[in-house]
């Protein structure tokens, strides 16, 4: 069976078992990304005044400053493709009042006001714009769950790749596992907390090596400030390759972890061994899940955003940032933007995070079928024997 219409039948199949499987881990992980907002938000309207204090004497900001704009006011940044993330008023002033003036198109006074195009070719392609405060660009673009409290979510792809084993046509995972008999919520978990420490330490250690790279660019910056003068694309080279090298490389260690009895370091070893010689089918795999992971996410996002600008009136600007060209584009990948001057109320504010962290817990059951089926196809080919 082709791997696209596996994921399918695997998704529609047991898409029910999933969401109980991840339902607890997804719960608390929404809660805490809530009290997270909630604490950016707050240190947000700590640092506002001090912001404005400083701005004050500025004469490019001395007409546009607005008296009755409170000290902590907070503004937002909603887009398709990530929620909205809070900051301060003065940017959003700084934004909307020092936007530069390109003859490109007069508006209905008479001025212009339309900023230039923005687009590159390397490192990779994009292109995009900035109209009233409505951002919109397109990019190669991939679902990557930030390091925010939904990162848990990826502990569930343990007891999910138990569930995928199951269901595989031709499994040969079943001979690793033998007692993995039952694909109940509750015996998934059980098995899989059956190595507590290996299933905590194993993902924050691959974090680590991921980021190993970017601790290192940061350093040089700091200790050889010369570093900066480097063309940026190069400077993206060093830090992205090595990057997407160990996350295509380490990308089985949850399976190494769960139908293997290995130590923490043989099973970073043993991911590596079962990709050596084809990192590169790998690579083209992961970026295609991954950018229809970004689509269908933003279209999802998009189309919430949308129905709730119909029941609250501070989200009224969504409307106009999402005119049906821009909503379609979200369709190959684009993003739609907008910027708020003030905080959204809690009820809305609350609904759209519920609602991100229930588009990214959807998404994790599509990254356990596509690991664990490159795991089994692997078992077949690689000579390296299995150790229970």
């Amino acid at each position: 069976m082709k791997l696209p219409s596996l994921i399918v039948t695997l998704y529609k199949d047991n898409i029910g078992l999933f969401l109980r499987i991840m339902l607890p881990v997804a719960i608390i992980a929404i809660i805490l990304n809530i009290s997270l907002y909630y604490y950016q938000v707050n240190r947000v309207e700590k640092i506002n005044p001090e912001l404005q204090r400083n701005q004050v004497n500025s004469p490019s900001l001395s007409e546009t400053n607005n008296l009755d704009q409170k000290e902590n006011s907070v503004s937002v940044r909603i887009n398709t493709n990530g929620g909205f993330t809070p900051f301060p008023y003065e940017f959003y002033r700084l934004l909307s009042s020092t936007r530069p003036q390109y003859p490109w198109k007069a508006n209905e006074t008479g001025t212009t006001d339309r900023t230039p195009l923005v687009w590159q070719i390397l490192p990779y392609p994009m292109i995009g714009y900035m109209d009233d405060l409505v951002a919109w660009d397109w990019s190669l673009s991939f679902l990557i769950i930030g390091y925010s409290p939904l990162i848990l979510l990826f502990f569930t792809l343990y007891p999910l790749s138990i569930v995928v084993a199951g269901k595989l046509p031709n499994s040969q995972i079943g001979d690793i596992s033998p007692e993995i008999t039952s694909l109940s919520a509750h015996s998934v978990w059980k098995h899989t907390l059956n190595k507590p420490l290996k299933v905590l330490i194993v993902p924050i250690l691959l974090i680590l090596i991921i980021e190993a790279c970017q601790t290192l660019y940061a350093l040089s910056v700091y200790v050889i400030p010369k570093v900066m003068t480097f063309h940026p694309n190069i400077m993206f080279l060093i830090v992205f390759l090595p990057k997407l090298y160990f996350l295509v490389t380490l990308s089985l260690y949850s399976q190494s972890t769960i139908f293997e009895n290995r130590s923490i370091i043989d099973i970073f070893k043993r991911s590596h061994s079962l990709v050596k010689g084809v990192r590169l089918k790998f690579l083209s795999i992961y970026l295609l899940t991954a950018g229809v992971a970004a689509i269908v996410s933003s279209v999802l996002l998009g189309s919430t955003l949308f129905v709730l600008s119909l029941f609250f009136t501070e989200l009224a600007p969504i409307q106009d940032a999402l005119t049906p060209i821009r909503f379609l584009s979200l369709f190959i990948g684009a993003d739609v933007a907008v910027l708020l001057p003030d905080k959204l109320s809690f009820l809305p504010t609350v609904l759209i995070l519920i609602i991100s962290g229930i588009i990214s817990t959807l998404i994790i059951p599509l990254w356990a079928i596509v690991t664990t089926h490159l795991y089994n196809e692997r078992l077949g080919s690689t000579p390296t024997a299995i150790e229970v």
